[in-house]
C-alpha cells in the first residue's frame, strides 16, 4: 500500500472517529443512555482497574466473565484511570469504529481508487451498521472492529503475522468470534491457493479459532456452574436466568424479520460482496442470530451488526477487484442505490431514536436536574437507579438498576415519576413503589423536577412489583 491511501485512510479514521463520538456523546447528553449496557462497561473496567476481574453491580455478584468470555475489556482499565467517567469508554468505543473505518478506506483507495473510498467512507459515517452500534451504549464487540479489518486487510494481502495477530486478539473480545476465526483459515486456504502450504497456514488460524472457542467455553462454564444460559436460546428456551434482561421472541415474529440482518449486510455489501470468499467472516455471525430464539438478535437496531461492517465492505471491494466487475455498467448504479439504502437506514434511526448531534455540546436540563437531586447523597453510596439514569450515577456511586421482582438492597432509590416506558421498570411499577415508599415510615423523599430521590435509611421496602396483567 502507498503513502497515499494511508494518508486518506488516517485522515478518514480521524473523521470517523469525531464523528461517532459526537453521536454517542449527544446521547449521552440526551439521557438516553443506560444502565444496561453503559454502566455494566464501566463497572466492569473500574473493576478491572483495581485488579480485579470485570463485575457489575447492575448484573449481579459473579464475574462478568460468566457472561461472556470477554478478557479484552481490560483495555477499558487504564481508559478508566485516565478518566473514570462513562464518556471515557464512549470515546474508546468511537476510536475503535474510527480505526476500523481508517483501515478499510484505505484498503478500498489502494484498490479501488479516491471516488471508491470516498463513498465507503461516506457510507460508514451514515450507514445503519456502525451508526446503531455507536449510539447504544458501550459493547465489547466494538473492540473487534479493527481486528476485523486487520484480518479483512491480512486475508487478501496474504499477510499471515498480521492475521495471526488479528485472530489472538478476535478470541478474546467475544466467545463466538472463534468460529470466525476458523472461517478465516477456510478463506486464507482459498485465497492462498489451495496447496499444502496454504492448507498448513490455513489450520494455524482454524487452530486458533478452536483453541479460543475451548477457552471461552471452559471459562464461562467455570464461572456459571457448567454452561452458558444464552445456549438456550439455540433450544427455543428464553435464556433461563438472563431472561429477565432479554427480548423474548415477540408472538406473530416470523422468519422475514430474521433475514433483516441479512439484508442490511447485502446492502452494506453493495450487493457483490457476496462474491468474494471473505464472506465466510460473517456467516458464523450471521448464522447465530438467525439461529437464535432471541428476538433482539434480529434486529438491527443494537450493536450486533459491528463486527459485520468491515467483512461487507471489504468483500465487495475484493469482489469488484477480483471478478473486474469495475467493467460492467451495473455496478455503479448498485452501488449507489445499496449505499442510499443502508445511509437512508441509518438516518431513520437516528431521528427515530431522537438523536441531535448538536446535544454533543451541551447537556439537557434532566441531568442537571439529577445533579441537583443527588446533592448531599456520600460519594460510594449504594444507589439503585432507573435504566437511564445509572450511567450519570455511575463515577460517584455504587449503582445497579431499579429491576421488576429484584428487591435492592441499596440504600438510595432513584426514579422517574413520569410516564416514560423504560426497561425493567414501567411507569405502573415506578407508580407503585413511589407509594410504598411514601407509606414506608423512616424513608425520606426528596424530588426536583421529575426525578424522586429516597432515602431508604434502615427501611427494605420491597423492589418493583410485575404490572397487573392488562
Amino acid at each position: 500500500m502507498t503513502a497515499r491511501p494511508r494518508i486518506v485512510g488516517a485522515l478518514a479514521g480521524l473523521l470517523a472517529t469525531a464523528w461517532f463520538f459526537v453521536l454517542a456523546l449527544a446521547r449521552f447528553n440526551q439521557a438516553k443512555a443506560t444502565s444496561y449496557d453503559l454502566t455494566i462497561f464501566s463497572q466492569a473496567a473500574a473493576a478491572w482497574r483495581r485488579g480485579e476481574l470485570p463485575r457489575s453491580f447492575v448484573r449481579g455478584p459473579d464475574t462478568l466473565l460468566a457472561d461472556h468470555f470477554s478478557p479484552a475489556t481490560a483495555v477499558f482499565a487504564p481508559v478508566w484511570a485516565l478518566w473514570p467517567d462513562p464518556r471515557a469508554l464512549l470515546l474508546t468505543q468511537a476510536v475503535c469504529l474510527g480505526l476500523a473505518v481508517g483501515i478499510v478506506v484505505a484498503v478500498t483507495h489502494a484498490r479501488l481508487g479516491p471516488t471508491a473510498a470516498g463513498w465507503v467512507l461516506l457510507t460508514a459515517l451514515l450507514g445503519r451498521m456502525l451508526v446503531a452500534g455507536d449510539i447504544f451504549d458501550v459493547h465489547e464487540v466494538a473492540l473487534a472492529v479493527p481486528l476485523m479489518a486487520v484480518l479483512g486487510w491480512a486475508l487478501l494481502e496474504r499477510r499471515l503475522p498480521a492475521a495471526v495477530l488479528a485472530a489472538l486478539g478476535l478470541v478474546l473480545v467475544k466467545e463466538d468470534l472463534g468460529l470466525t476465526v476458523v472461517a478465516a483459515g477456510a478463506v486464507w486456504w482459498w485465497l492462498r491457493g489451495r496447496g499444502r502450504r496454504a492448507l498448513a497456514e490455513g489450520a494455524l488460524l482454524v487452530a486458533i479459532g478452536v483453541a479460543g472457542l475451548a477457552l471461552a467455553v471452559a471459562v464461562i462454564a467455570h464461572f456459571n456452574g457448567g454452561g452458558s444460559s444464552y445456549l438456550d436460546y439455540f433450544t427455543g428456551g428464553s435464556g433461563g436466568a438472563l431472561a429477565d434482561h432479554s427480548a423474548r421472541p415477540t408472538p406473530g415474529l416470523h422468519l422475514d424479520q430474521r433475514v433483516l440482518p441479512v439484508l442490511l449486510f447485502t446492502a452494506t455489501a453493495f450487493v457483490v460482496g457476496w462474491r468474494s470468499p471473505l464472506i465466510l467472516l460473517a456467516l458464523p455471525t450471521l448464522a447465530w442470530r438467525l439461529l437464535s430464539s432471541n428476538a433482539s438478535y434480529w434486529s438491527v437496531s443494537f450493536h450486533y451488526d459491528l463486527v459485520l461492517w468491515p467483512v461487507a465492505v471489504l468483500a465487495a471491494v475484493d469482489a469488484v477487484r477480483r471478478h473486474r466487475l469495475a467493467e460492467r455498467a451495473w455496478l455503479r448504479p448498485v452501488a449507489v442505490l445499496s449505499g442510499l439504502a443502508v445511509m437512508a437506514s441509518g438516518l431513520t434511526l437516528l431521528v427515530d431514536k431522537g438523536i441531535d448531534p448538536r446535544a454533543a455540546f451541551s447537556r439537557s436540563a434532566e441531568l442537571a436536574d439529577l445533579d441537583r437531586l443527588m446533592v448531599g447523597v456520600p460519594a460510594g453510596a449504594t444507589v439503585a437507579a432507573q435504566n437511564h439514569l445509572g450511567p450519570y450515577l455511575t463515577p460517584r456511586f455504587e449503582v445497579t438498576m431499579l429491576g421488576t421482582g429484584r428487591p435492592e438492597r441499596v440504600r438510595y432509590v432513584v426514579l422517574a415519576a413520569d410516564r416514560r416506558p423504560e426497561f425493567q421498570a414501567p411507569p405502573c411499577a415506578r407508580d407503585q413503589l413511589l407509594r410504598d415508599l411514601r407509606g414506608q415510615p423512616g424513608v425520606m423523599i426528596r424530588q426536583v423536577g421529575d426525578l424522586v430521590l429516597a432515602d431508604l435509611g434502615t427501611s427494605r421496602p420491597a423492589g418493583l412489583r410485575a404490572c397487573p396483567a392488562g
